[in-house]
């Protein structure tokens, strides 16, 4: 049974299993870049959570995403939506917005930390399997960020 199921970035270079320094079949793994969540990757967490009884899913983006730098491009005006990528950026779109009206000195990574978030927010409404799981205690759903240079994780309040 796995202990955590780690939603992640495919293009964040270090696998999960390695990062954490747990053994094989320990993390449930999902990656797509941007570690954004479709229908598909929204069950393949239900399953997770329901039929291995995994009791911790993070959301964990990394410092000098890709999918998350050209979001940041569409909203700065500095590119087109490629329509071939449009169904992986629309969704970070928000998160990017939301940190440009927060402000902040390192507004890519407070675009990472909010894309993080909004996942986790989005989990919790998006099944009812997870929020009744997330409201009986039996599971927790949190952001994190890696910061690429260092390899450090860093767990995110919800605010």
């Amino acid at each position: 049974k796995p202990i955590a199921t780690i939603v992640g970035c495919a293009d964040s270079r270090t696998p999960p299993t390695i990062l954490f320094n747990q053994g094989l079949g320990r993390l449930f793994i999902i990656r797509v870049a941007g570690n954004t969540v479709d229908r598909r990757g929204l069950a393949s967490i239900v399953y997770a959570v329901k039929h291995l009884s995994c009791p911790l899913v993070v959301v964990l983006g990394h410092t000098g995403c890709g999918a998350v730098a050209a979001a940041e491009a569409v909203v700065d005006g500095r590119a087109e939506l490629d329509p071939s990528l449009e169904e992986m950026i629309v969704p970070i779109l928000p998160a990017v917005l939301s940190a440009r009206h927060k402000g902040g000195a390192d507004q890519a990574r407070l675009a990472v930390e909010e894309n993080a978030r909004r996942v986790v927010a989005r989990l919790l409404t998006a099944d009812t399997a997870l929020a009744e799981a997330v409201d009986k205690g039996t599971i927790r759903i949190i952001a994190a960020v890696k910061d690429m240079s260092t390899g450090k994780v860093d767990f995110l309040s919800e605010a």
